[in-house]
């Protein structure tokens, strides 16, 4: 199911369902089986108690097995509105660095490197398995708030739909300014805070002035496309 429907579904949800209600587990229990396709989904409905007191390990661990998840069985987590915007903003650079935080199965890195050939690109996640990228794409094994890289290291930096997932979104936000020596575009979506979520959000952006705060002092310009915030933050 693509970004573009699951922004949809989860508006209905979020706006139309009773909150006394959203927020039963009786109820939602039944949207966590088909959306994670299995019966049992207690770990992933107590997922905002536990995430907190789990090792980087245990945390890495999780995303693990849920391959038969929604938000996996998709190409894409990202709305096609957001690539074309981020690659409308590119800086214009010759043979620019471009790392992209949370590359999972590398898709935004190919649109990427058919969008600025001859750009060095490296895709970092939590994963760290290598996916079918395309030639010279590095891939590495990291997770934020602490990326292997040195202070501006990359001209341009990407970080789409994982901000919403991390335990410390503050730090996070620092990581990714300390990595960037140019341009820094963040994607998450325009979500009201439940409990019971069916996609492992631990950080929630009804509305962008909390999101645009992490990354100041720089420059931040905002958007909301097709359902989820846009940032591009400039270094300064």
């Amino acid at each position: 199911m693509k970004r573009e429907w699951t922004n949809r579904i989860r508006y209905v949800m979020d706006e139309f369902i009773p909150p006394v209600l959203r927020e039963q587990r009786w109820f939602m229990w039944p949207f966590f089986v088909i959306a994670y396709d299995r019966l049992s989904v207690k770990n992933l409905m107590d997922f905002k108690s536990v995430a907190y007191s789990m090792s980087d390990r245990e945390y890495a661990s999780f995303y693990s097995p849920l391959d038969g998840s929604i938000s996996r069985r998709r190409e894409t987590d990202l709305n096609e509105a957001s690539i074309g915007w981020i690659i409308d903003l590119l800086p214009n650079l010759i043979t620019p660095t471009i790392l992209d935080v949370g590359s999972g199965n590398g898709y935004l890195i190919r649109r990427l490197a058919a969008a600025v050939p001859g750009a060095r690109l490296i895709g970092v996640d939590i994963a760290g398995v290598e996916h079918d990228m395309p030639n010279g794409v590095e891939y590495k094994f990291g997770m934020l708030p602490s990326l292997p890289f040195s202070d501006d290291e990359f001209d341009i930096v990407t970080c789409t739909h994982v901000l919403e997932h991390v335990l410390d979104a503050q730090a996070s936000a620092r990581e990714l300014v300390r990595v960037t020596r140019n341009k820094l575009f963040v994607i998450v979506p325009r979500q009201r805070y439940y409990y019971y979520t069916l996609d492992e959000h631990l950080n929630f952006y009804q509305r962008v002035e909390p999101l645009a705060y992490l990354f100041s002092p720089n420059k931040v310009e905002h958007v909301l496309v097709d359902g989820d915030w846009a940032l591009a933050v400039t270094k300064v």
